[in-house]
């Protein structure tokens, strides 16, 4: 006669439990997705998906980076294209006023009245080469005091060409985002300050060639105003540039991020249904098991 093996009440009991605790760990898994929306929660889950994670995470820092770079860039080139914006508008200003005062039949009275008109025009330009940026100057390089200023025995202008505030915008590419005062409102002979103070010299003097004379320069000093505006232009316009390309990486990075971290929410849903449906069978076998008696294992 074949003996047939029977399994003990504790055997049942245990294999029941060990059923449920699978089933849970399996159910907790899928809600925690569910939940967090993430593939795994711990590194060791997924060594591969949390390495490359990591590195993406580490891009994207570092696009963060170069975004603060941008917004910094872009905000001190535009304010300092505002500034020069409103220096030419003073400069053709004056060039109106010294041609008008040049015209020998103007009056001295008329004259004086310019001379008055062209000091205040002055202060306004050494107003906006001393503009600053964040509490700082803005058209000085890296001095601290103001770009221009009248020391009495002529114009002095803080800062040089070499004094560039670099903002690296973008992977191995760097944007001075300055200009000095010096560049743009003097050139290899003058500058615009002093060419004013002779301009309302020769007004308050009532003289006619002294006026034509200034008129010359003040307009070679526009051109240099002009082709330094026109210099910060070109590196606003490569700032956009970077910021357009660094969005669109961002855009691909944070894809990429995605697909390695995130949940197939509709897959998850539907894996958290089955797993619920299984524990909650487990949940019978495990109350069966655990109400059999001593005479229903001799049956």
């Amino acid at each position: 006669m074949t003996s047939v093996p029977r399994i003990s009440f504790l055997g049942a009991t245990r294999a029941a439990q060990s059923r449920l605790r699978a089933s849970t760990a399996r159910l907790d898994k899928a809600n925690e997705q569910v939940s967090s929306g993430k593939v795994y929660s711990r590194p060791s889950e997924n060594p591969a998906a949390a390495a490359r994670s990591s590195v993406l995470t580490d891009q994207l820092g570092q696009l963060d980076v170069y975004s603060s770079a941008v917004d910094d860039a872009r905000s001190r080139l535009g304010i300092a294209d505002t500034k020069m914006q409103q220096a030419t508008a003073l400069y053709h200003r004056i060039t109106e006023l010294a041609t008008e005062a040049a015209n020998s039949t103007f009056s001295p009275s008329s004259r004086l009245a310019v001379q008055q008109e062209v000091l205040q025009l002055r202060d306004e330009l050494q107003s906006i080469a001393n503009s600053q940026y964040l509490g700082k100057p803005l058209f000085a390089g890296f001095q601290p005091g103001n770009a221009v200023t009248n020391t009495g025995a002529g114009w002095v202008f803080a800062g040089a060409p070499a004094d560039q505030v670099q903002r690296r915008i973008a992977p191995g590419e760097s944007v001075a985002a300055n200009i000095t005062a010096g560049e743009l409102f003097s050139n290899a002979t003058t500058n615009v300050f002093q060419e004013l103070d002779n301009l309302s010299n020769a007004l308050a003097a009532n003289n006619t060639a002294g006026i034509q004379a200034s008129i010359n320069p003040i307009s070679s000093l526009l051109t240099t105003l002009v082709a330094g505006q026109a210099r910060l232009g070109a590196a606003a316009n490569r700032v956009e540039d970077a910021a357009s390309h660094n969005a669109a990486i961002k855009v691909t990075i944070t894809t990429e991020l995605s697909q390695v971290q995130d949940v197939d929410m509709a897959d998850a849903l539907t894996t958290q249904s089955r797993l619920t449906v299984a524990y909650q069978a487990a949940l019978g076998v495990t109350a069966k098991a655990n109400q059999q008696t001593l005479l229903d294992y001799w049956r």
